[in-house]
């Protein structure tokens, strides 16, 4: 029992963020994941034409 009184003595010192905080946090997060698959999905599909020009001149 002494480790549940420990638990719950280190549970009341958490501070917890705000909700500007998160929705601030939850903003950037979704934001980069948008901009990062832009990126790649452009990367993607420059790479894989260039890849085909390339088997395509080299007679692949």
């Amino acid at each position: 029992m002494s480790m549940l009184k420990d638990v719950r003595a280190e549970y009341a010192k958490v501070q917890w963020p705000r909700k500007k905080e998160i929705i601030s946090a939850t903003s950037w997060v979704v934001l980069m994941s948008i901009f990062l698959g832009i990126y790649l999905g452009v990367f993607d599909l420059i790479a894989s034409r260039l890849l085909k020009m390339l088997v395509s001149l080299f007679g692949g």
